[in-house]
């Protein structure tokens, strides 16, 4: 398996009336797409206790993670996963890895 050179970055919180447990279910239905687009390394996802989920997946490139996003963004089935998220105060942004302790 190839390493990760790319750490995609997503925090946001649900839309109001979403409640976490929903969210996490309804985020969680993207693993099946991610994992399938070229360059995908690995995935975490994680949330605070006041409400922030933190999406980290991990890519091959930056390409690749562009790619998908993209991809993503225009796959119909996936439009009410996006739906559940705040745009407003999202944070999207990917990072370029230059520091591994271990290989995670």
């Amino acid at each position: 398996m190839e390493k990760a050179k790319i750490i995609e970055m997503v925090l946001w919180k649900s839309v109001n009336g979403i409640n976490p447990e929903e969210a996490k279910k309804s985020i969680t239905k993207l693993n099946a797409f991610v994992s399938e687009q070229p360059g995908f390394v690995a995935r975490k996802t994680a949330l605070s206790k006041d409400g922030k989920f933190l999406d980290l997946i991990y890519w091959t490139d930056l390409a690749s993670a562009k790619t998908a996003s993209e991809k993503a963004m225009k796959t119909e089935e996936l439009i009410p996963i996006f739906s559940t998220m705040d745009q407003k105060e999202m944070i999207f942004e990917h990072f370029e890895i230059f520091n591994r302790l271990k290989n995670n």
